[in-house]
């Protein structure tokens, strides 16, 4: 009868004791874990608002970092949108059988829209490490160059040797390229760079951001 009793207390000691262990872990573990999940996903969240701010697409979470997702469509980020000149000539002779036909030269000023930014390729993504906010971005580029208009500085044709349309045509791919060139040359890429850093800074209230080139 005593041992009954004994094993009795003792197991009323063992019930107490754990409905005081499961009391304290409602009370105060358990609140923390929230607290620490929903600290988290704020986190997320801000990081997502973030690269969705910035690349003006539908971003979302993986392993704790913003992401551009896989499917996104051909997209990009404009970050300069500049007017640009350039100007170019061509002077061709020709002959035939000998017979000098004259010589045509065609010089012509291009004026174009050039915009300079990223593609927005996946993998792109916003994260936090150790404090720290780490942006990963391809190389900036040359998004496009259109041509606005141009204008022809001096045109002269050989007495059988015409400047064709053929020519003009010509001159406007090689002003394209020319352009392309003088862009990628001028540090208007570098600069594009930078915008990009103060954008994310300042979303980040100021704080400043690290920037690491995507791998493809």
């Amino acid at each position: 009868m005593e041992a009954s009793q004994e094993a009795w207390r003792t197991a009323r000691r063992i019930i107490t004791l754990t409905a005081i262990v499961a009391g304290v872990y409602l009370w105060i573990v358990n609140p923390i874990g929230r607290a620490v999940s929903n600290a988290q996903s704020g986190a997320e969240r801000s990081l997502k608002e973030i690269l969705d701010s910035i690349t003006q697409t539908d971003t979302h979470v993986v392993e704790g970092r913003a992401e551009v997702r896989s499917s996104v469509q051909v997209a990009e980020l404009a970050l300069l949108d500049l007017r640009m000149s350039a100007s170019r000539s061509i002077e061709k002779t020709e002959a035939f059988s000998g017979l000098p036909l004259g010589t045509k030269k065609l010089v012509v000023r291009g004026h174009y829209r050039v915009k300079a930014g990223y593609k927005l390729t996946p993998g792109i993504s916003l994260t936090m490490v150790e404090q720290q906010a780490i942006a990963r971005f391809p190389k900036a580029s040359v998004l496009s160059i259109e041509l606005i208009d141009y204008d022809v500085l001096s045109e002269d044709s050989g007495w059988l040797n015409r400047v064709q349309p053929a020519d003009r045509a010509q001159i406007l791919r090689e002003l394209r390229e020319q352009m392309r060139d003088e862009v990628n040359q001028s540090g208007i890429l570098q600069t594009v760079d930078a915008n990009l850093q103060t954008r994310l800074s300042d979303l980040f209230g100021g704080k400043p951001i690290k920037i690491e080139p995507l791998e493809k």
